[in-house]
């Protein structure tokens, strides 16, 4: 009796939700206003399984990945959605590496695959929803590759695949020139590219802008959608079901119709933009197998040398300077112990990591030599080499200023080989001490010293040096990262995503505490009157020591100031770099939303820039760049903010300038760039993205309109201007 009223009752309300009725519709128990109607069958099936299995990767984020131990992304957030619209709940089976995932999913071990690209091969044992996500595949490479645009310039190299990706059949039946090496994750992929072990990965567009502003791989670009239509359907995302449970699939498939245009925006906002790649920060996305090796290992011991300030120093038989902070965020970041290994220098930390005492070098470059025995990870640390002389020495552009002069180089052979090699006319010295360098350049024995300017001015400082000052800058940028036997592919690939997924607020908050430019001293003057007679002669003494050390931070200040320049700028172009870019566009984007204002985006790229460099060569491409840039900056409003994208691309984002403003500079600067004298009779042309804020937009949304605008300019015949 009860089983035909509940029947009785559930049609009734099935036949007055299609008449247009507006009383209680017969629901699954959940969230009444999200519910969607049910039959009779479909209420069954969800008691007789109340609960469903579904995939949940570790490390594949925005779609699917874990904050804290708990599943998060994109895929997951939508699939809870469906399952609990239609009175289901969700049980998350995590630990594995995809491809396990698949597997257990077509064992039958698990119901549901929430982010799935659709393969004849797998359509023959599962059923696939609609596509709810699309995004076109690219060629993920470093940005000094040039020689890569399409499928078939990868032809004999080596490429990453995550495993169990359905592009690796693709690659394996229309490209088997195509070296593929699989790894566990896109991450992975990326660091592989990174760390040039591999020549470039595809994936979604999507999905790698994601990774590489999260995870700051600015060394690495994307390029043009990949013209090929069998591997552009292995982009859009489904939820997959196996053939032989319809009921599920039947009830997730109307879940997801009932999902809304409004509600699926709402989601790629919240994880698709730069709001979404903050969720997550802390996170390092280890797989079960490193978090294992983490546990057994216990602890991971670091080689640092006795005295290298304020990047590294060990007092007490503890860490100390940036170092010793960086260790503290590695530890509590991994959740693991850090213990200090001294080493004499640099050469004994690598003696020691090559025999086994110990298991990394937190600062360290990579050279040619040193990655026969290691492997490194992304930089994180970058520091600038200036040039260091005595007051009276003006100040020069460079190390060509320094032609018959004697040059110190403190502990770099290979630098100093290289910059024989370049400058012949200057006298390089070898010196073996920071410390005995600037004094005997002080005493007038050397004419300069080539120092790193942390360096420099924390030993000025302390040495009290007054009659010494940045004279220069050399141009010459060193990137410090961790290095890792290379025996050792876990280690590395730990201590990888570690240094990733540091922020760079942290990394600066740690250089700013240890590069402290103000010299301070304190005198208490009182004391100097009970020494009666010598009163005087002190206090001239204390007059003329105060002077020259306000006269130091003068100079301090000058190089902190310039110091800020090269951590701003390109160093070839003299604009704005992308890392500057970024922070600066969040800013006028919050300030047009706050005060509805206009804010455009013009992005250009150099057309046919990669047959520049190889027909003239790489200094007239680097020529052509830098007489743009002059044209940028001379053709811009001082507060429009003009800046190099990366590559051959350049950015400028303009503050109260609505579209129509925007295009008319956009094709300014394009017969400006059309009518460019240069070098070797070239003469160039540039394709331009025009975009401009809307209420409903993100940065992200703005800066992809103007980035796909310019895309279609290059795909209309270039040298053009299209707004979107």
């Amino acid at each position: 009796m009860k089983k035909r009223l509940t029947i009785f009752i559930c049609l009734f309300c099935f036949l007055f939700s299609v008449w247009g009725g507006s009383r209680p519709e017969c629901r699954a128990s959940g969230t009444p206003d999200k519910m969607i109607p049910l039959t009779p069958s479909e209420i069954e099936f969800v008691k007789a399984q109340p609960e469903i299995r579904v995939t949940n990767e570790f490390d594949w984020p925005p779609f699917d990945f874990m904050i804290s131990g708990k599943p998060a992304g994109f895929g997951i957030e939508l699939m809870s959605m469906l399952a609990d619209r239609v009175g289901l709940k969700t049980k998350y089976i995590n630990g594995y590496t995809w491809d396990e995932l698949i597997d257990m999913f077509f064992a039958g071990q698990i119901d549901v695959i929430h982010s799935l690209s659709l393969t004849p091969e797998r359509r023959e044992k599962a059923l696939f929803s609609h596509p709810y996500y699309h995004s076109k595949n690219v060629i993920i490479m470093r940005n000094d590759t040039k020689d890569i645009h399409s499928l078939d310039d990868l032809s004999g190299r080596i490429i990453a695949l995550p495993s169990g990706w359905s592009s690796i059949e693709f690659f394996k039946t229309y490209y088997p020139d195509i070296h593929i090496i699989e790894v566990d994750s896109t991450r992975q992929s990326l660091e592989y590219i990174d760390q040039g072990k591999v020549a470039a990965t595809v994936e979604q567009e999507g999905i790698v802008s994601y990774f590489i502003k999260k995870f700051g791989f600015h060394d690495l670009k994307l390029s043009a959608w990949i013209e090929n239509e069998i591997l552009q359907q292995t982009s859009s995302m489904h939820f997959a079901v196996l053939k032989n449970n319809p009921e599920l699939f039947n009830l997730l498939s109307k879940a997801l119709i009932s999902v809304t245009p409004q509600e699926m925006n709402a989601l790629k906002d919240k994880w698709l933009s730069r709001s979404g790649r903050q969720m997550g920060k802390e996170d390092v996305g280890l797989t079960p197998k490193e978090q294992h090796y983490l546990k057994q290992k216990g602890l991971i011991r670091f080689c640092a040398v006795p005295e290298r300030l304020p990047f590294e120093a060990v007092r007490g038989e503890k860490p100390f300077g940036m170092l010793a902070d960086f260790s503290e965020i590695f530890s509590e970041r991994l959740n693991t112990r850090f213990s200090l290994v001294p080493a004499d220098d640099i050469q004994d930390s690598i003696q020691k990591l090559e025999a086994g005492e110990c298991d990394i070098i937190p600062m360290v470059k990579a050279t040619t030599e040193r990655k026969k025995t290691m492997d490194f990870t992304s930089p994180y640390l970058n520091d600038n080499i200036v040039i260091i002389a005595r007051e009276k020495l003006p100040f020069i552009s460079g190390l060509e200023d320094m032609a018959d002069k004697r040059v110190g180089i403190v502990k770099d052979e290979s630098m100093l080989k290289n910059l024989e090699k370049q400058y012949s006319r200057v006298h390089f010295i070898l010196r073996n001490d920071v410390r005995d360098s600037l004094i005997q350049l002080s005493s007038g024995k050397m004419d300069a010293v080539l120092l790193s300017l942390p360096v420099a001015t924390h030993n000025i400082r302390h040495l009290g040096l007054t009659n010494l000052k940045v004279a220069g800058d050399t141009k010459i940028r060193k990137e410090y990262r961790v290095g890792v036997k290379n025996d050792d592919e876990i280690l590395h690939s730990v201590m990888s995503k570690l240094i990733r997924s540091i922020s760079r607020d942290e990394i600066d908050t740690v250089y700013d505490k240890w590069v402290t430019l103000k010299f301070q001293h304190e005198f208490d003057y009182t004391k100097a009157w009970k020494y009666g007679g010598f009163a005087g002669l002190i206090l001239i003494l204390i007059l003329f020591w105060n002077w020259k050390l306000t006269s130091l931070n003068r100079q301090l200040e000058a190089s902190h100031k310039a110091l800020k320049i090269l951590s701003t700028t390109d160093s070839l172009t003299g604009l704005y770099n992308r890392r500057y870019l970024e922070k600066a566009v969040e800013n006028e984007f919050e300030r047009a939303k706050r005060y509805k204002t206009q804010l455009s985006v013009i992005i250009l790229d150099v057309d046919h820039f990669k047959a520049i460099n190889d027909d003239f060569g790489h200094q007239a491409g680097d020529d052509v760049l830098m007489s743009l840039a002059r044209l940028l900056k001379d053709r811009t409003r001082k507060t429009d903010i003009t800046g190099r994208w990366g590559g051959e691309e350049f950015v400028i984002f303009c503050p109260e300038t609505d579209r129509e403003k925007a295009v008319l500079l956009a094709e300014s600067l394009k017969a400006g760039i059309s009518g460019l004298n240069l070098v070797k009779l070239l003469k160039i042309t540039a394709s331009f993205g025009v975009s401009t804020w809307k209420p409903d937009d993100t940065v992200d949304s703005l800066i992809s309109r103007a980035d796909a605008a310019m895309y279609q300019a290059k795909h209309r015949g270039r040298n053009r201007v299209v707004s979107i």
